[in-house]
């Protein structure tokens, strides 16, 4: 800028050039800048992801958009004018010449009648355009049909764009007065040679200033914002070019995600997640060379891609899972997530960068799904997969073809010491798949939408049986346990449809307990709330299942009246092995205690388990030593009948 500024300098000395007037109304745009300009508006449009922005050109009497971007949603075409006067954005943008942004119109009194409401328009970001001389050629604009503020990095953008089209106008202006200075200028050519030199290198440096804008919008497009990482776009691009390089380099893609991190989000809040994130891929950064290739894809999920000859890379892979593995301090939290990490290599797995990382995201889905720190796809993947497909497109049609069912495992109460009830555990078995394990299927229905049917078909089921038996023996102390998924807990209709059940079968609403996970409360606490009020206020019984591995569970405590926990069998299935399970246990049965709740032990295999939560004056006992999973007729056969005996 300074070349140029020295050189108008030296013909601003000159009488003739400082009074001479250029009407700035008549100077017109050049095709090759109209056309920079209007590529410009259409790129960041596609960034900021806002329907409208325009250049608006004003004149004594009105203001006529002189371009505007090319968006299906744009109301604005070119040459479209309006009459001064009437309340426009623009117009007061020009009056103070300063920024002007309208979140939303519709909420503002001073903006509430404006004109561009009409067409949709309520949110609003301009900025004013002027000539050297100080008059106004019109404004820079955003506009939305959605409420928007359109944030620090989208109106620093915007600010740059005025301050290219500024110096264009300022080109143009200084121009138009070189044109009319002509025999200035012809009588002092050689004196002034140097100068107009520097004065064209600057006209032709706006060219460039162009490109460094439409770069930086580049960046935006490929970039994910909160860590700066490539995004998936970016990544794709990087990755296709690295394994177009003719060498005998293997390409391994290494994709990982923290696990259950919607948990740390919905725990502590999306600001915290979004530092954790951060710092996250601060980390990752750190123990990776210059040449492997990171991205955040989505959420808590990030890629790398890395070169080299190791077989398995179980080093770096190690490292991943050291560094995940590291609590994050923040502010009076320290968190600690653990990472799940599939791995494809090309050219073993796949040659193109987009299969490359499906599979091994798909590598990670299983290592999520096994519980292991990491998987490689191979066949067995690709076989798992295949096994998914299938199970779905066969789970489609088990409940019209009756091929699901219940059984019943027996609850024991520790201090009468018989069976007191069971908790109602769905099986499937095909006539093509033969029996299929529940947590192969149910994490299926969630995913397809056919939890609410199946949801139902166990409620039905479980609630007609448990009548059944209680009117063999009105007398007999029996409840029926069942397990609800969050997808049946988001209906506010639940309660209902449960008092309709109830009363549909006659079975007393004390009678049944309702098992929920933390999982259940992670999706709306004050509709969790209100549910759980609804349900207690008929009588129905509500256990907190898997207590003790969840982020928050004692926090649940204090917000959800619960009457019943059980403790997860991980605690159980160590006590003789593990002294820091067992102090859990004897903690988790004592607070029970405290708080009047019901405790019950999943998972008893063992008589030293038995002996173990009998003498800590746990309520009740499930698992293999008790009774297994059996159908309603065994169950009735085996347990109550001797009951009655």
């Amino acid at each position: 800028m300074k070349p140029y500024q020295d050189a108008l300098s030296l013909l601003e000395q000159d009488p003739l050039f400082s009074q001479t007037q250029v009407n700035t109304a008549q100077l017109a745009v050049p095709e090759e800048m109209f056309n920079g300009w209007q590529q410009t508006l259409d790129l960041l449009s596609e960034i900021v992801d806002t329907p409208a922005i325009l250049i608006m050109r004003v004149t004594e009497k009105d203001i006529s958009v002189f371009t505007t971007s090319h968006h299906p949603d744009n109301p604005y075409k070119r040459h479209d004018t309006e009459s001064l006067g009437h309340g426009l954005y623009c117009e007061t943008v020009i009056q103070r010449q300063a920024e002007l942004v309208v979140p939303n119109a519709l909420k503002d009194k001073d903006w509430d009648h404006n004109p561009d409401i009409k067409l949709g328009m309520i949110a609003y970001c301009g900025l004013p355009l002027t000539w050297p001389n100080g008059q106004p050629f019109g404004t820079l604009c955003m506009l939305d049909n959605k409420e928007r503020d359109y944030g620090r990095t989208f109106r620093h953008l915007l600010a740059r764009f005025q301050n290219a089209i500024n110096a264009n106008l300022a080109s143009l202006y200084q121009s138009a007065k070189l044109f009319h200075l002509n025999q200035i200028l012809e009588t002092k050519v050689q004196e002034r040679t140097q100068e107009l030199t520097r004065l064209n290198k600057k006209l032709l440096s706006e060219i460039e200033q162009r490109t460094s804008i439409e770069n930086s919008l580049q960046f935006h497009k490929d970039h994910d914002p909160l860590t700066g990482l490539a995004n998936r776009l970016g990544f794709v691009n990087q990755l296709s070019q690295q394994l177009s390089q003719p060498d005998d380099l293997s390409t391994y893609v290494i994709y990982f995600g923290l696990r259950n991190f919607k948990s740390i989000n919905e725990s502590y809040g999306y600001v915290v997640g979004d530092k954790v994130l951060q710092l996250f891929s601060q980390r990752i950064k750190r123990i990776l060379d210059k040449e492997t290739l990171l991205a955040r894809i989505a959420g808590a999920e990030f890629v790398i891609a890395h070169r080299g000859k190791n077989p398995l890379e179980l080093p770096l892979i190690d490292s991943i899972i050291q560094t995940a593995n590291i609590p994050f301090a923040l502010a009076e939290f320290s968190i600690k997530i653990p990472c799940c990490i599939g791995v494809a290599v090309a050219p073993t797995d796949a040659q193109e960068a987009s299969e490359l990382m499906q599979k091994a995201g798909a590598a990670m889905s299983i290592s999520k799904a096994e519980g292991t720190p990491y998987s490689f796809f191979n066949k067995s993947t690709q076989t798992n997969i295949e096994r998914r497909c299938l199970l779905e497109s066969h789970l489609v049609d088990a409940l019209k073809h009756q091929e699901l069912s219940l059984h019943y495992q027996p609850l024991f109460s520790l201090q009468h010491k018989r069976v007191i009830g069971a908790e109602a555990l769905l099986r499937w078995h095909s006539p093509q798949l033969g029996n299929v394990p529940p947590d192969q299927f149910i994490s299926l229905a969630e995913h397809n939408g056919q939890i609410i049917a199946i949801g139902n078909f166990v409620l039905h089921t479980a609630i007609e049986q448990a009548a059944k038996w209680l009117s063999q023996d009105p007398n007999r102390r029996f409840r029926v346990a069942i397990n609800i998924s969050p997808l049946q807990f988001r209906d506010t209709d639940f309660a209902d449809y449960i008092a309709n059940l109830l009363s549909l079968y006659r079975l007393p609403a004390s009678c049944l307990e309702l098992e929920i996970t933390e999982g259940v409360l992670l999706q709306d606490e004050q509709l969790a709330q209100h549910i759980i009020g609804r349900l207690q206020a008929l009588g129905v019984r509500i256990s907190l299942d898997d207590f003790g591995t969840g982020y928050s569970s004692l926090s649940y405590l204090q917000k959800y009246s619960f009457d019943t926990l059980k403790i997860d069998r991980c605690f159980i299935t160590n006590l003789e092995k593990n002294e820091q399970d067992r102090e859990l246990t004897r903690a988790i049965i004592a607070m029970g205690k405290k708080l009047t709740l019901n405790v019950i032990a999943e998972g008893v295999e063992t008589q030293a388990q038995d002996a173990f939560i009998r003498q800590e004056e746990c309520d009740f006992g499930q698992g293999y030593l008790y009774g297994r999973p059996v159908d309603a007729q065994s169950f009735e056969h085996d347990y109550l009948s001797a009951d009655n005996e």
